[in-house]
């Protein structure tokens, strides 16, 4: 049923699920860079071939490309910390994955639900944690907040494993941590929404809080009772120690079975299990009006524009709604929604407010894509994009790198201009001078082959930029601008290197329009 509807929707959007569309190369660039890590003349081509139906459906079938489960020890027999080798697999798949939806979309969930290894030592607990993600990327929402609920290395980031109920005699509490960020940060917000993502309002023209302290600490004795899965040949205890494969299992001596109200005045009845509490919540949050405008909101401010209008908001929510949550249904109602695509035309009068600046890993995928990197797993592209405020699987708290409210000055949302100051503006651009003129690492090589062999004609080597990297759209000031470095270069790899140093340092390239 949810497969028809999202043919539905290709349908309702102006997609033909059978005749070929034609798409331009700027249609399929700007897709693409909303879609994938980043186009490249073989993607925009395949794009192009395919059309946008047939290429959503390869996305959906392609195999997840996944993370490398770690050891638990290292080699001199202690606890394994190093995330490297995860890191390196992560930049790996962003460059040679086949999966580039999967892998976009499972990115901003995990930006979303965030675990960080300040928190979560353990290098082994990432991959499965990773995999949820990867998994549910096209699944239901619904099971994305179950099995990351259940999941150790949540568990142990908001303390919701060997979470126990009350014990009023020796003065203790459920810990609330997981209870408060699950409404707040993963499914609801702190205030009730519309459908189109604007606040509702009470009679004095307040916006109403999505819930109260009471709430928080109803919830939290809902989710009581969780601890962490009996590693091998252990036996299980009321409070296993940390352990990150599996899923954490329930300890009903733990668990609080009072009836607790939660938000909505929803009733969580007395005498109900772990797993049946959990349950409840689960259909409680689905069930909340706030659910779908909070998620989609930010899954488009990811995907495609910082700023969506309401209107296109409400658009993707009602799919959301309509569909109990299905991600599939909901990615295609986002990338295929008029607001993300009137900008595929030249003549387009788009919003000059449209769009959002490349984050940094984001950043670092793109210019490795679009300069034919070859990557291997031993790349350490991670440090360079550390370095500018993104360390992968590090998020400096359970707010990610960059709240989804952030704004810049004239009051526009600017979610990644939080982590963006004068030393990572300057970070940029030294990236990209690496990048050209050096190595990202020892063991990436870029391949300018592309760019070089038409420096001798800069006509044609400027329209190969354009094309590759800003979606065949480069006004008329920057084509100057690297028209008048390339000229004053020598030999073509250096006409080649300063035309393209010129065009990935401007706002063209760095903020995706």
């Amino acid at each position: 049923m949810k497969t028809i509807f999202a043919v539905m929707l290709l349908a309702v959007a102006g997609f033909s699920q059978t005749p070929e569309r034609v798409m331009t190369d700027r249609a399929a660039a700007r897709f693409l860079d909303q879609a994938t890590w980043g186009p490249t003349p073989e993607s925009i081509s395949e794009l192009t071939r395919m059309g946008i139906p047939d290429w959503l459906g390869a996305q959906f079938a392609a195999e997840p490309s996944g993370l490398p489960d770690q050891p638990l020890l290292n080699a001199a027999g202690n606890r394994n910390t190093d995330l490297g080798p995860v890191q390196a697999a992560f930049f790996e798949n962003t460059v040679k994955g086949r999966d580039q939806l999967r892998q976009r979309v499972a990115f901003i969930l995990s930006q979303i639900w965030v675990v960080s290894q300040i928190t979560v030592r353990p290098a082994y607990a990432f991959p499965p944690y990773w995999r949820i993600f990867e998994e549910h990327a096209f699944g239901n929402y619904r099971d994305i907040i179950k099995a990351v609920t259940l999941n150790p290395a949540m568990g142990t980031y908001l303390n919701m494993a060997n979470n126990r109920k009350a014990n009023p005699a020796r003065g203790t509490a459920a810990n609330e941590n997981y209870a408060r960020e699950l409404m707040q940060l993963f499914t609801l917000g702190l205030v009730e929404l519309n459908p189109d993502g604007s606040p509702v309002l009470d009679g004095n023209h307040e916006p109403i809080p999505t819930y109260n302290q009471a709430v928080v600490t109803n919830l939290a004795n809902a989710l009581t009772g969780w601890t962490y899965p009996a590693a091998p040949e252990t036996v299980s205890r009321a409070s296993n120690p940390p352990y990150y494969f599996g899923e954490m299992i329930a300890v009903e001596s733990q668990h609080d079975v009072t009836s607790k109200t939660i938000f909505n005045n929803i009733t969580i009845p007395a005498g109900q299990t772990a797993q049946q509490d959990l349950e409840s919540v689960l259909d409680a949050l689905m069930a909340h009006p706030s659910l779908a405008p909070f998620v989609c909101k930010q899954l488009i401010q990811h995907l495609v524009t910082s700023n969506p209008s309401p209107a296109y908001v409400e658009r993707v929510s009602q799919v959301f709604t309509s569909t109990q949550g299905d991600m599939k249904s909901v990615i295609i109602a986002i990338l295929t929604d008029q607001e993300a695509r009137e900008g595929d035309s030249p003549e387009a009068d788009v919003n000059t407010a449209f769009g959002h600046l490349r984050e940094p890993i984001l950043l670092m995928a793109n210019l490795a894509r679009g300069l034919n990197a070859t990557i291997g797993p031993e790349n350490r592209l991670s440090r360079s994009t550390a370095a500018l405020g993104q360390n992968l699987f590090n998020a400096p708290s359970v707010f990610s790198y960059f709240s989804p409210l952030s704004r810049i000055s004239g009051g526009l949302l600017g979610p990644e201009f939080q982590i963006h100051s004068t030393q990572t503006a300057a970070g940029r651009a030294n990236l990209v001078n690496t990048a050209l003129y050096g190595r990202l690492d020892n063991t990436t090589t870029l391949d300018l082959t592309p760019f070089v062999s038409r420096a001798g004609n800069l006509d044609e080597l400027l329209d190969y930029i354009s094309y590759v990297f800003v979606h065949s759209g480069m006004s008329p000031a920057l084509r100057q601008a690297a028209r008048e470095a390339a000229e004053a270069a020598g030999t073509p790899r250096a006409k080649a290197q300063a035309a393209l140093y010129i065009v990935l340092t401007s706002s063209e390239y760095q903020v995706i329009q």
